[in-house]
């Protein structure tokens, strides 16, 4: 069989992966963060509302490649929250979120290879967002074409407030951190995990930054190897 270079840069270790990019590039730089007061009064998440929108630039951690634009606007309040994101990217199509109750999602983006339809429904960002909240949630999840009903669970813990600077200009958000137990619906796959990093900005209604990676393990005759999902991270540039 004769892999692809995508599957080959996935079965390779991080340190070849990272030097085997494209010509001339390197893995993306990490995010300008450090610790930062908490605010005095409580946090809540900014209420949605019909025509909000949050303009993200969408980089590749891999190889430090910008890959598109991308606009995430509030087009639905009844009878759930409806997020449709659109993009610049070569054939992007729209995609949606959907919120059961805002930051609860019954569907969520393709941030990977599938949209999920998780039941119960996940939260995005958690009700309790004190520092130092831990949650736990699991369930089952169904993809398009696919009728199979496939476990998922998921870690939720808040952790401290953080400066963060985009654009150069710098702006306070709490790290949100999920980590993600799941079966694929490729059943080669023994075993996925995934890490998915939200640097919220109550007052934004959403977060400012977003880290997402993952990694799996597939049996290869008498061993397994460990191969690499995408990496992605998408940055706040304009928001209303």
């Amino acid at each position: 069989m004769t892999l692809t270079r995508r599957q080959l840069l996935l079965a390779l270790p991080p340190a070849a992966l990272l030097s085997t990019g494209c010509a001339g590039m390197s893995a993306l730089p990490p995010l300008q963060i450090r610790p930062a007061p908490a605010p005095t009064e409580p946090t809540t998440m900014r209420a949605p509302a019909l025509g909000q929108r949050w303009t993200y630039h969408k980089y590749n951690g891999y190889n430090g490649a910008r890959l598109a634009t991308e606009t995430d606007e509030v087009v639905a309040l009844q009878p759930n929250v409806r997020v449709r994101r659109s993009g610049d990217a070569p054939g992007a199509a729209p995609q949606e979120e959907i919120h059961e109750s805002w930051g609860t999602q019954s569907l969520t983006l393709r941030t990977w290879d599938h949209a999920l339809r998780p039941m119960p429904a996940l939260p995005l960002w958690p009700q309790d967002l004190r520092p130092g909240a831990r949650s736990a949630h699991s369930g089952h999840y169904f993809v398009d074409d696919d009728s199979y009903r496939y476990w998922i669970s998921q870690h939720t813990t808040v952790g401290g407030w953080e400066t963060v600077t985009l654009q150069g200009s710098e702006r306070r958000a709490l790290r949100v951190e999920h980590l993600i137990r799941l079966q694929h619906p490729d059943f080669n796959r023994v075993d996925t995990v995934r890490r998915d990093t939200l640097w919220l900005a109550p007052e934004t209604g959403r977060w400012i930054a977003r880290e997402v990676s993952g990694e799996f393990r597939r049996p290869t005759g008498r061993s397994v190897s460990v191969e690499r999902e995408d990496w992605f991270r998408w940055e706040l540039v304009d928001w209303r």
